[in-house]
């Protein structure tokens, strides 16, 4: 037996299992298009809000007017809407209802009881009703 027969014999070939390589493009490919369906889930009809002006009547009392955009007009759309002392504080807030109908772009005047003085006004965030 020479040298070489000895080694193989002693040090057989190693067999390597590629079984994960098959799973592994499956959890890709699966991921991808989780990916694309999320993110085109998240982006289509989404509803927007903006703070256009407010008005500071008292301590205790702002005025708020907010425009909502929403693409689909057949359904209602809610909008968390906060005001901040000087502080950063919230000291009021309050949810805007807009049902369903009417325009895509609807400005709504908000009242909004506070219990210290708001110097500004926020939208938190919106979702369909």
């Amino acid at each position: 037996m020479t040298a070489q027969e000895r080694l193989a014999r002693r040090y057989p070939p190693v067999r390597r299992s590629r079984w994960w390589i098959p799973l592994a493009v499956v959890l890709a490919v699966s991921g991808v298009v989780w990916l694309v369906w999320a993110g085109g889930h998240g982006a289509l009809n989404v509803v927007t809000a903006r703070v256009d002006a407010f008005t500071v009547r008292s301590d205790t009392l702002i005025d708020v007017t907010v425009t909502i955009d929403r693409p689909d007009t057949t359904r209602g759309a809610e909008c968390q809407l906060y005001v901040q002392a000087v502080s950063h504080d919230r000291v009021g807030e309050v949810t805007v209802a807009v049902p369903p109908g009417g325009e895509r772009l609807t400005q709504l005047q908000v009242g909004v009881r506070t219990y210290l003085r708001a110097t500004t006004a926020v939208i938190d965030s919106c979702h369909t009703a």
